[in-house]
């Protein structure tokens, strides 16, 4: 693993050598010389620790590359952005990335304070670093964000994205707003009477069945539209525009992502997606959405490679960390593999640790370990379906306390919204046959003080869930297993206790 290049003495002297470099006057303020010796020796620290947590992986796990980045300063003020509620600052903003990846790498620096911008695309050998006591705070104005095109379709593009860029860095302890308000549904359902008349009050506009408030008549109206436009064209999809909430952070294609110590909450959609990428870190990140933000997954990992997820801490709407792949097109081919998720805590949520539901493309060494989940609806959730599955093995889940699950503490369902297949004339699984397989894994030193349900596992007739070791496993629950089409399931040391309440916790 690479530190952070030293080719710019780092401390007193870090402003004149940046300013000689990039030919642009330097502030005191601006140059935070303290701030980039933190990163560096941060980047030390973190190569030390990650290399003590990956020689004791069940796998050989490769030692992910931290991105190379100049320790030269790009303030953002020196770009024109002013802080408050009266100026968008994107222009400014891009100017410093472009300018820093431009001269070859550096920190663009968030300063402390309040600072409004439209969407920013990060490049390569550049790092973001929003301060302690900086708010990026991205604009609900929605005209500010541009549909992409995105395969034979469009999106919305992301508040922060980067696509093929090398060495690309996230860091502080600041905070980053998506101004996810703006865009997501909230259902009737998951708020109380108070609740729900308090938000139909703001404004935006109720579905026809009454059962979705959503914060503009475009978004509530785009699933009718969206119907009767089979064939949508880049107009059609101007159209239901507020209807494709935007990933708040979106890696696709790059090599060398680190982010650090940063607050990201209030997200359109999931909040932090990174797609076909490698040599990924993610370590001590907040991610913050509320707990009724629908589909606000806090980190999806799709068809990665060397990925490690550490020490964070994740209270979100969906899935708290959710690994899936998509695009297996050979036997032994394995587009997410190399996976570490350590010491991540997550709170509420439809799950701590996810698989799926999208495994055609093959998922396989992956190691969870020291993660605690309090108060999610599923702790350990493998889902997958007829039509989007594929071979998802070699997993191991050690050391992990749960605690107030309010659905079952251990899931695997190969039923995952399956669109109804009649799978009793599926053929075996095979490469592109698109069948769900879970099989060899090892769930071990767990402990659930409740659950809703201990264990729920559902396979399919012609490919079981198969080999899963359950060591020193102890759960209490409401419910007690429910088990079919599954084989060889070992347990050591379990001890399942049922029809147990959680006194004063009411699930959500």
């Amino acid at each position: 693993m690479h530190r952070w290049k030293r080719g710019v003495s780092v401390g007193a002297s870090l402003a004149l050598a940046a300013a000689a470099v990039t030919g642009w006057t330097v502030h005191a303020h601006a140059a935070r010389a303290d701030d980039v010796a933190h990163l560096v020796a941060q980047a030390g620290d973190l190569d030390a620790s990650l290399g003590q947590l990956l020689h004791q992986a069940p796998f050989a796990m490769p030692m992910p590359r931290l991105p190379n980045i100049l320790p030269r300063v790009y303030s953002i003020t020196e770009f024109g952005a002013k802080p408050g509620l009266g100026q968008v600052n994107t222009q400014a903003i891009q100017a410093a990335i472009d300018a820093a990846s431009r001269d070859g790498g550096g920190i663009v620096d968030i300063p402390p304070g309040y600072w409004v911008t439209g969407p920013i695309v990060l490049k390569s050998h550049v790092d973001l670093n929003v301060e302690s006591g900086a708010q990026l705070q991205f604009s609900g104005d929605h005209d500010l964000y541009p549909l992409v095109p995105s395969g034979s379709s469009y999106v919305v593009q992301s508040p922060i994205s980067a696509t093929g860029a090398v060495d690309v860095a996230i860091t502080g302890h600041g905070v980053i707003d998506g101004a996810g308000n703006t865009w997501r549904p909230v259902e009737k359902s998951k708020l109380s009477a108070g609740q729900w008349n308090a938000l139909v009050a703001s404004g935006g506009v109720v579905t026809p069945d009454g059962s979705t408030w959503w914060p503009t008549a475009q978004g509530a109206n785009a699933q009718a539209y969206i119907k009767a436009h089979p064939n949508m064209t880049y107009q059609d999809y101007l159209q239901v525009k507020d209807y494709l909430r935007p990933y708040m952070v979106y890696f696709q294609g790059c090599q060398g992502v680190w982010l650090e110590g940063v607050t990201f909450e209030n997200s359109p959609f999931a909040t932090v997606k990174v797609n076909t990428s490698k040599d990924v870190v993610i370590d001590e990140v907040n991610i913050r959405n509320p707990w009724y933000g629908q589909n606000t997954d806090g980190i999806d990992v799709s068809a990665d490679q060397d990925v490690v997820l550490y020490r964070d801490v994740i209270d979100t709407g969906d899935d708290g960390i959710a690994l899936e792949s998509s695009g297996n097109d050979a036997a032994g081919v394995f587009h997410e593999q190399d996976v570490v998720v350590a010491d991540c805590i997550v709170h509420n949520g439809h799950s701590g640790f996810a698989v799926g539901s999208y495994t055609d493309g093959g998922i396989r060494d992956v190691w969870v370990t020291g993660d605690v989940y309090d108060g999610t609806e599923s702790g350990l959730r493998f889902k997958s379906g007829v039509g989007k599955g594929g071979l998802v093995e070699d997993i191991e889940m050690d050391h992990i306390v749960m605690r107030d699950i309010s659905g079952a503490a251990i899931t695997f369902d190969d039923g995952y919204v399956d669109n109804g297949a009649d799978t009793s004339s599926l053929q075996a699984p095979g490469p592109n046959s698109y069948v769900p397989q879970f099989e060899n894994m090892t769930i071990a030193d767990v402990t659930c003080e409740y659950a809703g349900q201990s264990l729920y596992m559902n396979g399919l007739p012609n490919a079981p869930i198969s080999n899963i070791t359950l060591q020193n496993v102890s759960i209490t629950a409401n419910q007690p297993p429910q088990i079919q089409n599954t084989s060889n399931l070992v347990e050591n040391q379990v001890q399942i206790q049922s029809g147990v309440t959680m006194l004063g916790e009411i699930p959500h």
